[in-house]
């Protein structure tokens, strides 16, 4: 669970990038990120439209409405606060990653994997969270975080500079009319794959941490996190074994 760890803490440290808008972009790129390198340890071939399918949790769980938006704004003149302001809600994500992450492993290392069924796997991803006890996994978070602030400070500056990088290239490519997304995320994914060993180093105490406070939590719990997940995906497989299609139906 290295990889789920290693991501779900990068993600909620994205957070604190102080630049509005694009904190919540680098936090979606992460999460892509995540869920394509789970496949890769699983040798799961995926498009991009089935990475971001599968990464459109994401979207959820950095979506807080509209009321977010003047209140970043306001952010941006009080940056002295801007960690403690962030601070809860970079835990809740970093806890939804790993829950996330969580899920996206056991899906793919399931043998009945089906790259195709992605919108499928989503849904059901989603709905094996709802009721689940996620106070005992972000307890871990929390204390993770409280205890590792000055290397969550370096791991934010080292963030930042992609953030710097995407609002220079990006404003380049809009003055040339050219697509400014698919060149800044291969920037992105380059400078990631260029410093992962130096993120890895700086996070190393961070994840032994969080691998003894997840490891002391009950295992039933993730067994039922585990079992709701995969009666989401078998459920409609046995309604249409149960019961055939009505003529003229397509599948």
């Amino acid at each position: 669970m290295f990889t789920v760890m290693y991501h779900s803490l990068l993600i909620g440290a994205a957070l604190f990038v102080p630049i509005p808008f694009l904190d919540d972009k680098l936090a979606s790129f992460l999460w892509k990120h995540m869920v394509s390198d789970l496949a890769k340890s699983h040798k799961r071939n995926l498009t991009n439209e089935q990475i971001g399918a599968l990464s459109y949790q994401s979207r959820f769980a950095l979506s807080d409405g509209c009321l977010i938006v003047g209140r970043r704004f306001l952010r941006e003149l009080f940056q002295e606060i801007l960690f403690f302001l962030e601070w809860r809600r970079a835990i809740n994500l970093a806890t939804d990653a790993y829950y996330s992450g969580y899920l996206l492993n056991e899906l793919f290392a399931y043998e009945g994997f089906d790259a195709s069924k992605a919108e499928q796997y989503a849904t059901a991803l989603q709905k094996a969270k709802q009721g689940i006890n996620m106070k005992l996994v972000q307890g871990v978070f929390r204390g993770t975080f409280r205890s590792g602030k000055g290397v969550l400070v370096s791991v934010v500056k080292w963030l930042s500079s992609i953030t710097v990088g995407y609002v220079k290239n990006s404003w380049a490519r809009m003055k040339n009319k050219k697509n400014a997304d698919s060149a800044t995320e291969k920037q992105m994914e380059n400078f990631f794959e260029m410093h992962k060993s130096r993120f890895q180093e700086l996070l190393k105490d961070l994840i032994t941490s969080l691998q003894i406070g997840i490891g002391n939590l009950p295992k039933e719990h993730f067994d039922e996190l585990r079992n709701k997940l995969f009666e989401e995906i078998l459920s409609p497989q046995r309604h249409d074994n149960a019961s055939p299609p009505l003529q003229g139906s397509s599948q």
